[in-house]
C-alpha cells in the first residue's frame, strides 16, 4: 500500500508515525479555474500499531516553500483524532494548582457524595462559578437530609440575634438552617460562621455571576469537607467501636 508523504500523529503511539493509505477520496480545481487547489481525504493506518485514523491532505498554488533556492510544493496534513495541543508552562502550573482529589464519605448519602464529587470536578477544571454554586447547594442538601428546616441566627460570639422587630425567632433561610446545625451540635460555631460566608459567595455566583478567588474556593472546599467528615464519618470512627 502507498504511504502518506508525511508522518502524522497517532493517538495510540502518542507521536508522529508513518501511515499507509487504505482509501483515498480526491477533489481538485479544474484546469481552467482561476485558483488551483487539490484536496485528499485518506483513511490511513499507523505502520507501528495498526490504529486507524482520518487524514486531510490539502495544497494550493500558494502551498510552497523555498528550500535551498528551489521552489518546493508542500501539502498540509491534518489528522483526526487531532494531536493534543502542547500546554504552556503557565497552563501546566494552573492545572496542577487546581487539581484536587475527591474524598470518599462512605457514610454520607449517595446524593451528597455525588454532588460533592461534581463540586471537586468543577474546582479541578477551574469552573469557579459552578464550584461556588455547588457548595451552596451542598450545604442546603446536608440540611435537608438532616431534617433541618429553620433555626436561630447568631453573632460571632454565639449570641442570638433578634429580628427587625426585636424578636428572637427561628428563620427558614439557609443561614438559619446552618445555625440550627450548630444548635444541634452537628458543627461548631466557627464552622457555622464560615458556612455563612460560603453561602454568601455562592449566592453571588448564582445571581451576580461573581467569581470567587482560587484561594477563597480552596478554603471553602476545605471547611465543607471537614463538615462532611464531622457529620457523617466521625460518629462512625473505628476507635469509637473499640472497647
Amino acid at each position: 500500500m502507498e504511504k502518506l508523504d508525511e508522518k502524522v500523529y497517532c493517538s495510540s503511539c502518542k507521536q508522529k508515525t508513518n501511515h499507509q493509505i487504505i482509501y483515498t477520496h480526491s477533489e481538485s480545481s479544474g484546469l481552467t479555474d482561476d485558483f488551483h487547489w487539490h484536496e485528499k481525504h485518506h483513511i490511513a493506518q499507523c505502520l507501528g500499531c495498526d490504529t486507524i485514523c482520518f487524514v486531510r491532505q490539502y495544497g494550493d498554488e500558494y502551498s510552497w516553500d523555498n528550500i535551498d533556492g528551489e521552489q518546493v510544493w508542500i501539502d498540509d496534513f491534518t489528522v483526526y483524532p487531532e494531536e493534543p495541543k502542547k500546554k504552556s508552562i503557565e497552563e501546566k502550573l494552573e492545572e496542577k494548582m487546581y487539581h484536587r482529589k475527591t474524598k470518599k464519605f462512605k457514610n454520607a448519602p449517595e446524593s451528597i457524595q455525588n454532588l460533592y464529587n461534581q463540586i471537586i470536578e468543577s474546582f479541578s477544571k477551574g469552573h469557579d462559578i459552578l464550584c461556588a454554586a455547588g457548595l451552596r447547594t451542598l450545604i442546603e442538601g446536608i440540611c435537608t437530609h438532616l431534617g433541618i428546616k429553620k433555626g436561630y441566627l447568631y453573632d460571632e460570639n454565639g449570641i442570638q440575634i433578634p429580628d427587625e422587630e426585636g424578636i428572637i425567632r427561628k428563620h427558614e433561610s439557609l443561614g438559619g438552617k446552618i445555625f440550627e446545625l450548630y444548635d444541634k451540635k452537628f458543627i461548631i460555631l466557627h464552622q457555622a460562621l464560615i458556612l455563612q460566608k460560603v453561602i454568601k459567595f455562592g449566592n453571588d455566583a448564582l445571581h451576580k455571576m461573581k467569581t470567587p478567588s482560587y484561594y477563597t474556593l480552596t478554603e471553602a472546599v476545605d471547611i465543607v469537607e471537614k463538615v462532611l467528615y464531622d457529620i457523617f464519618e466521625l460518629k462512625n470512627h473505628s476507635l469509637l467501636k473499640k472497647s
